[in-house]
């Protein structure tokens, strides 16, 4: 009798916890967007945090924390409360590339967070300038290759996104290149129009939301033609082999935040995601959705840190 009374409160403790309530946040919950308001990032911010609100069952507050690269924000999360109450709109900036370049941070950007949600993706676009005598990514690259001096390329800072990308083309390409960092786009774009620049990297929502003809865009880093270009090739098409780079968007929370919060936490952002008023913007932000889980999140996170600790290593990076 006692080993059927085990066996029978065995069957039955898978059903219990089915029927235990899922969690639901009880105060608002706080999206810190480690970026002042009116970029791409707090743009989506916002989407989300609109969309997410009714399907929690809870406001979703946006909350700006700009300053030292994000470093701020994601350390106002890393401190938070494991409660599910605060949570980050993370990228690249403040985890993966901030450790990779060396940076000194009051947080392990890997073992102080609990990934949720692998939210988007955005590539970037390899633009040259209109008077370079190239016609598309191949030319740009059998010319920086052959250069007797190097081709001058802009990137929107030192350690950035942009700046690494190039970086690894050029160590896979052996181009014959030469760093020139801005700090953002518009001042690398007004060179690069008048032709003091020879090329780079931006992201695609800066192509979308540019006009006239003051640069080629040749490229594309997606590993298929990205939906908000469709004419653009791809760098694999241009022959450089599997060659991918994301401008990604994740949601992470304070690490011991419980299983079943982040599983809530991601399954309400992934609806979120899917909703019209979220999707209807998606293109013109020059993203497209994800939603890989928390174990996929953290994979492309240790995947990313790995890349471009390769890639800073021989650049010797100082910003502290």
């Amino acid at each position: 009798m006692q080993r059927r009374a085990l066996l029978s409160l065995a069957t039955l403790s898978p059903l219990a916890a089915q029927a235990q309530p899922r969690w639901s946040p009880d105060a608002p919950v706080r999206l810190i967007v480690p970026f002042a308001p009116g970029g791409s990032q707090d743009v989506l911010g916002r989407l989300l945090a609109q969309a997410a609100g009714p399907i929690l069952g809870q406001t979703v507050v946006v909350e700006n924390r700009a300053g030292a690269g994000g470093v701020l924000g994601a350390e106002a999360v890393a401190r938070a409360a494991p409660d599910g109450l605060t949570v980050l709109l993370a990228t690249a900036g403040q985890l993966t590339i901030a450790k990779a370049i060396g940076r000194r941070l009051p947080y392990d950007p890997i073992a102080d967070f609990a990934p949720i949600l692998h939210l988007s993706d955005s590539p970037v676009a390899l633009l040259a300038a209109p008077q370079l005598a190239v016609a598309d990514a191949q030319g740009l690259l059998r010319m920086a290759r052959e250069a007797a001096q190097p081709l001058p390329y802009a990137s929107t800072g030192i350690g950035t996104n942009t700046h690494l990308i190039m970086e690894d083309l050029k160590a896979r390409e052996r181009l014959n290149v030469e760093h020139v960092p801005y700090r953002g786009a518009a001042a690398a774009f007004n060179d690069l129009a008048a032709g003091r620049i020879a090329t780079m990297f931006v992201s695609v929502p800066s192509v979308l939301a540019a006009t006239g003809g003051q640069f080629k865009v040749l490229a594309v880093t997606s590993r298929e033609r990205f939906p908000a270009t469709p004419d653009i090739p791809t760098l694999i098409e241009a022959g450089v082999k599997d060659f991918e780079a994301s401008i990604w968007t994740g949601l992470s929370a304070p690490r011991n935040t419980p299983a079943p919060i982040v599983a809530r936490l991601a399954e309400a952002f992934r609806a979120a995601m899917e909703t019209e008023l979220v999707r209807a913007r998606l293109g013109g932000l020059g993203v497209t959705p994800n939603g890989g889980d928390g174990a996929a999140f953290a994979a492309t996170l240790r995947e990313d840190l790995e890349r471009w600790t390769r890639v800073a290593a021989p650049l010797d990076i100082k910003l502290d």
